[in-house]
């Protein structure tokens, strides 16, 4: 409507109660229309036309207005943006808006106020700068900003619109402020969503309801070995290759049952190689169940396959020599038991372990040790066939499965081919080592179809092999499964016979040979077993000193030993020795010493008193431990014999460095004197040798007159047997004896 028209019918004084007919207002409507075009209507012709009064033109002017600004005031309320009328200069003329008390302070705060009165100079030079634009250009102009307004931070365009208007002849611009800060928010996601989709590792593919393509990412095309531009409106070429979906043929039929499938299916590189993809496919569908999209997002694994096969590896094969562990060796046996039961030919399993590898390894080093480990792994590979397994069980412990055997012939000369890749010595730095090997072998499905025994059988036959010496093999027999049986009952025996004390000493005495004085004892341990009656110690040592009970079993031994000698001390002024056997496992404990001082000071014995008895075979294992041990048990007062001399270990090495006071001749060679000249020469020269090293020389077994009469002629010192007493309690000891011949 044009200020003409505005200002003619401000000038009508139509009665408020006029109420115009249907035909009068719409005629008004008509002229008020035509008003926009013809600027010289006139009252005059407006009330001719209508043929109405003044006062009834004024009230359908008023009814008119109010309606037009309800109308208006209405949609402006509804309106969620903030419109403000401001003139050139930036002075707020109007806010209008329903959301304005969100967004904006106080409309009378605002009003008559200028831009830069209510807002940083930044700001208000940049929106002056807007309107001026907008009123120059006589066209829209917009502006993105941020401002922080009543509900805090947001982000808005400005959208300035010149008007018609002028106030206070100053031109107006209706400004039109629009919160875009959900919009922005979803732009900035739909930019991020989007940079993730095209630049992500994962292949992503967006498919319609029939699975074609709509949309994917360079990775997917990628993975694919497929041209981007390409892939739009066709079938992903995971579901349309025959050749991957033969991986898995069900897929289809997963994905509509569950509307999700999971797998694992082949990529292929620019040279055509395959490489595994895991692939996830999700069905996407309304609230009612109808199928819109498919979403599949494929990742490359190679590197975790890589890894997990790694992992796979170290978990199952020794790090050392490569080769298979106890895990992966148990599953291959077991697989071989079973293809034996399906084919009806046999298989053997080898047991083999190194003979004298601790000695090695102690004495030369763990990296010497595992050198060999490395070379002898090389020479059993090289005869081994590509079928067999050869893995390490531990330690120097090997196992070797091999299959198709006809005769257990076969399985013996399999057998001597492991122990001839010994026979050439290894070199190792600056050693050339002769090492053997001792062989079980079980064989399956003969001797049992269960892996453990077949374990425990072939290894039953390598101690058995082991026992005999040297190198050498052994196939199980059931008599070995009774003799491991009963040492393992044994064993089991033992461990209770120490927790209640069933074990008691004797005392074998030793005479001077010229005095028959009581110059010492020697200290024989027993067992009072419950159902075996008294069991003496060759049956049950060797299996204290497999099992690792042999240290219990000889501190119980030294302990009631220094209790004796604390007895005798206190009775007696004679200078009583107590000797005791020592075994090699406790000979060469680097621990055994301080051990012994610990002990001998907590009962307060005298460490002149004790005497103890060494075989040379306990010094071969770990040698200089062993004459380590000895020297410092020598410095503590404590005398040394070695046992049994002259029966395969003794040297004139071994007498030049161990700190020795006493050798001890072996029974076997007293048994025979006066009938066996060899016997006769090894006793002279035993006594002469020990003479000549300052040693003294005792002779065990003796159990005749004559045995003594030669002793006493060739210079032995001191004798013990059942000539004079066998092994009795310690009241039973008879202090003196008859000595034909002596002093």
């Amino acid at each position: 409507m044009n200020r003409l028209l505005q200002r003619q019918l401000k000038k009508l004084q139509l009665p408020e109660s006029a109420q115009p007919s249907a035909e009068q207002w719409q005629r008004f409507l008509e002229l008020v229309d035509s008003a926009y075009t013809d600027a010289d209507n006139s009252r005059y012709t407006l009330e001719r036309s209508l043929n109405i009064t003044s006062d009834e033109m004024q009230a359908l002017y008023e009814q008119q207005k109010s309606s037009y600004e309800a109308r208006l005031f209405s949609i402006l309320d509804a309106i969620p943006d903030v419109i403000f009328l401001l003139d050139e200069d930036g002075i707020y003329l109007e806010v209008m808006s329903g959301q304005s008390d969100q967004l904006v302070a106080e409309k009378e705060a605002l009003l008559g106020r200028s831009l830069h009165d209510v807002m940083p100079q930044e700001h208000a030079d940049r929106f002056l700068a807007v309107i001026k634009e907008a009123l120059d250009s006589q066209s829209l102009v917009t502006v993105n900003y941020e401002m922080e307004v009543l509900s805090g931070k947001r982000y808005f365009q400005g959208r300035a619109l010149p008007t018609r208007l002028d106030v206070n002849d100053k031109r107006t611009v209706v400004f039109v402020a629009v919160d875009m800060t959900e919009v922005r928010q979803a732009q900035i996601q739909q930019r991020l969503i989007s940079t993730m989709f095209d630049s992500g590792r994962e292949g992503m593919v967006i498919m319609d309801e029939k699975m074609h393509v709509i949309s994917a990412n360079r990775a997917y095309a990628r993975f694919m070995g497929q041209d981007i531009t390409k892939i739009e409106g066709r079938l992903p070429l995971f579901l349309s290759d025959e050749n991957v979906l033969a991986s898995d043929a069900g897929l289809l039929d997963v994905l509509q049952s569950e509307k999700h499938w999971v797998g694992e299916i082949n990529g292929y590189d620019e040279n055509g190689i395959a490489y595994p993809i895991w692939l996830t496919i999700n069905e996407v569908d309304d609230e009612d169940g109808v199928i819109h999209n498919y979403v599949a997002i494929l990742t490359d694994v190679s590197d975790i396959k890589k890894s997990q096969q790694e992992l796979e590896y170290v978990a199952t094969h020794d790090f050392l020599t490569a080769l298979p562990n106890r895990v992966l060796f148990q599953d291959r046996l077991e697989r071989a038991i079973t293809r034996s039961q399906r084919t009806g030919e046999s298989g053997a399993l080898y047991f083999l372990d190194l003979n004298r590898f601790k000695l090695i390894n102690d004495n030369l080093g763990h990296h010497t040790g595992d050198e060999l480990l490395r070379k002898v792994t090389a020479r059993l590979s090289a005869i081994c066939r590509d079928t067999d397994t050869l893995s390490r069980m531990g330690g120097d412990e090997f196992t070797l499965i091999v299959e198709n055997l006809h005769d257990i012939n076969e399985a013996a000369l399999i057998a001597e081919k492991l122990i001839g890749a010994f026979k050439k010595p290894f070199s190792l730095g600056d050693y050339s080592l002769d090492v053997n090997v001792s062989i079980g072998i079980s064989v399956f499905p003969t001797d049992s179809t269960d892996a453990t025994d077949l374990i425990k059988f072939a290894d039953t036959a390598m101690y058995s092999a082991k026992d005999e010496g040297s190198s050498g093999y052994r196939f199980y027999t059931q008599e070995l499964s009774n003799t491991a049986f009963e040492f393992f009952a044994m064993e089991m025996s033992l461990k209770k016979a120490i927790s209640d004390n069933q074990f008691f000493l004797l005392f074998q005495p030793q005479y001077n040979v010229r005095t028959g004085r009581l110059c010492g004892v020697e200290a024989l341990i027993r067992w009072r077993h419950p159902d075996l009656g008294i069991v003496l110690p060759s049956n049950f040592i060797h299996i204290a000193e497999a099992s690792n009970l042999i240290g219990e079993i000889g501190d119980w031994v030294l302990l009631e030993s220094c209790r004796q000698v604390k007895q005798w001390a206190e009775h007696s002024d004679d200078k009583l020795t107590v000797a005791v056997n020592i075994s090699r496992k406790q000979l060469t404990d680097p621990d055994y010493v301080p051990h012994i001082s610990q002990l001998l000071e907590k009962e307060g014995i005298d460490a002149r008193r004790l005497e103890f008895e060494i075989t040379e075979s306990a010094i071969m294992d770990r040698e200089y431990i062993a004459i380590e041990n000895l020297k410092k048990l020598h410095a503590m007062g404590i005398s040394l014999a070695i046992d049994d001399f002259g029966t395969g270990y003794s040297s004139l090495e071994n007498l030049k460095n161990f700190p020795l006071t006493r050798l001890k001749i072996d029974r076997n060679f007293v048994r025979d004197l006066n009938r066996d000249r060899n016997d006769e020469a090894i006793v002279r020269a035993t006594i002469a040798l020990g003479k000549s090293f300052g040693l003294r020389v005792i002779a065990e077994g003796v159990e005749t007159p004559a045995q003594l009469a030669f002793l006493q002629q060739e210079g032995c010192d001191e004798v013990q047997g059942y000539y004079f007493s066998r092994p009795v309690p310690v009241d039973e000891i008879k202090w003196q004896v008859e000595i034909e011949g002596g002093s």
